[in-house]
Parts: structure tokens; sequence; C-alpha cells
């Protein structure tokens, strides 16, 4: 294989055919490792609008540092994986007191940080510094598998044969071809190896499917969740999930049967201590999925049984509402009952 080659012909490739993003208009660290975190486990489409309000609102490290959780929560509801953000306030905290306010320049002190491991360590040193640090995801992965026609080797083995690749002058544009080139040509089914800028390099590019085949996926849990709508005086009831299950620490309606709760789905059962599930049927029904959940939730207008609601729970304006780091599953329930954002 001609490495030189292949790698100006990918450069040439991804400076005519990237798709804009926003954080590659900058080379500052700290959008850059925004956005890493933000990418992983969810896509392009979806996390473009997030990354825009979240940079507004926390344009540099030290605003995120003095952030409130809630306030960083907030902005991350419905993009799920909600440790992603605790990581990224926490970390912005020591980089803020222990780096002088600067994403760190190395990989090993990258590492350091919470929620940072090799891969975000690799991209936002690579991207931002010219750091000679190879990035394999499951994208650059499928690349190299398709590229040297090899399958089930080892994560050092991809590593290694990563970093041989590495372009020596443009590791961080490098790394973002490679990673561009899986997401829009080398596709994980159907990839259009017609356009591929490296077909002639690829040895595998006869039955590429074969090469790249990944590991099975996990099983879907299906859950069926019943949730109670709970409204007084124009405010709704709004529970805290605690800390260690399904979507901790996020505000919902009141509800049963979500995974680590004990389920109870006859609708003449009380939730969480005092919501009465006022009517038979389902006004609403949302589907919403969380890690490998499937979830079905049935939303019912409910009442309380006292004047004052049970400790944990809290009525809160929509506005309120909306402004509290919701989970993805009652932004859902709320816009299908006409409770959407003002």
């Amino acid at each position: 294989m001609d490495v030189p080659r292949l790698r100006r012909s990918l450069l040439r490739w991804f400076a005519r055919a990237k798709r804009p993003m926003p954080w590659r208009r900058t080379r500052d660290a700290y959008a850059i490792w925004v956005s890493e975190m933000m990418l992983q486990q969810t896509t392009v489409a979806t996390v473009i609008p997030y990354y825009e309000r979240f940079m507004k609102r926390f344009p540099d490290v030290e605003t995120l540092a003095r952030a409130d959780e809630d306030a960083v929560l907030s902005l991350w509801s419905g993009l799920g994986y909600y440790s992603r953000a605790r990581n990224l306030r926490a970390a912005a905290r020591l980089i803020v007191e222990r780096h002088g306010g600067v994403f760190p320049k190395t990989v090993d002190e990258a590492r350091a940080l919470p929620g940072v491991g090799p891969y975000t360590a690799n991209a936002v040193t690579s991207m931002a510094y010219g750091t000679r640090a190879a990035v394999v995801d499951g994208n650059v992965r499928r690349v190299l598998s398709r590229l040297f026609a090899r399958r089930g080797w080892s994560d050092v083995a991809a590593q290694k044969l990563a970093a041989d690749l590495l372009a020596p002058r443009a590791p961080g544009r490098w790394n973002e071809a490679m990673m561009e080139l899986g997401a829009t040509v080398c596709t994980p089914r159907k990839p259009s190896c017609p356009r591929c800028p490296v077909a002639s390099h690829c040895l595998g590019r006869s039955r590429p499917e074969y090469w790249s085949k990944g590991k099975p996926r996990r099983e879907a849990v299906r859950v069926r969740v019943l949730m109670a709508l709970v409204e007084r005086n124009g405010r709704i009831l709004l529970t805290r999930n605690a800390e260690g299950e399904l979507m901790g620490g996020l505000y919902e309606l009141p509800h049963s049967g979500m995974p680590r709760k004990a389920a109870k789905h006859a609708h003449s059962e009380e939730l969480q201590g005092g919501v009465i599930v006022r009517d038979a049927g389902a006004a609403w029904t949302v589907r919403h999925a969380v890690t490998h959940h499937r979830i079905e939730a049935a939303i019912h207008r409910a009442r309380l049984t006292r004047n004052r609601p049970p400790t944990g729970l809290t009525f809160h304006t929509v506005p309120e509402a909306w402004s509290l780091p919701l989970s993805g599953l009652t932004r859902k329930a709320l816009r299908a009952a006409g409770l959407g954002r003002p």
C-alpha cells in the first residue's frame, strides 16, 4: 500500500467534502472538547443545536466551571447519557484549578480528566494542538478493517495501525478525515465504494461488509411505564429521579414501571405516595429509547389525595419546568399534552 499517496488522496477529499459543523470553524480546545463529549453515542444532526445552545450559555471553560450542575443538565436535557454532562462540568473545574483554564496539551494529562478516555484525549489534543495522537472510534475501525481486509483485531492492534497511518503534518485533520470517511462513505451497510477517495488502496473493497462485521447488538428491553400528569393552578407536578436509577437526577412526571423502580402497573394504585390516576385510559402515549431500553409511556391525567404534594414532588409552572433538567421522556410527554416549551 502506498501510504503517502493514500494520505494525500484522503486529505484532498476531506478538504472539499467535509460536512459543515460549528466546531470545525475553530481550533479552540474547549469548543472541540465539548463537541467530542456530545458526539459520543449521538449523531451529528442531533448534537448541532445542543452544541450551539451550550456554547452560547457556556462560551469558555471558566463559565462552565462556575455553573450549577442543574443549569448544565438543563441544557443537556434530551441529549441523553447525562454522565457526560456531569463529567464535562467536573473536568472544567479541574482545568481551571490545575491547568490555568487551558485544556491539557498532552494526552496523558487530558486522560486524567473525568470522562476523558483515550479517544477523546487523542481527538481533542490532535485537532486543537496538532499532537501526534491517532483516534480510533467505530468509524475509523471500520475503515481500517476494510482497507486492510482484517477482522477481529484487538484494540491495541487497531490503535497501532491508526498511529502508523497518521499523517505527520496534519494529525488532527487526518483524524477528522478518517472519521468523516467512515461516517459518510465507508458506512456500516451499503458503503459507497465507487465514490470512495481511497478505493484503489482498499484490500477489502470486493466485500466490504464482511470485513467490518461487528458484534451483535444487545437485545432491546421493552418497558411499559405509567406516568401521571397532575395540574393545579397552572402548575404541573414533577419528581426527581434518584441517583443510580435510569435517568438519575433528572426531573420527570410522577411515574411507575421505570427500570430499577418498583413497578405498579394497575391504574387504580397509588403512584409515589399520593398521586392517583383519575381515568382508566391513557390520555397520551409516547415512546422513548434510553440506552438499550425501549420505553412506552402511558400518560394519564391524575390528582393528588392531599392538598400538599408528598415529599420529593413539587409543583412548577410550565416555563419553570422547562428550565429544569427534564428527562427526554418527560419532554416528549409534556409536548404530547400540549405543554411544550413556551
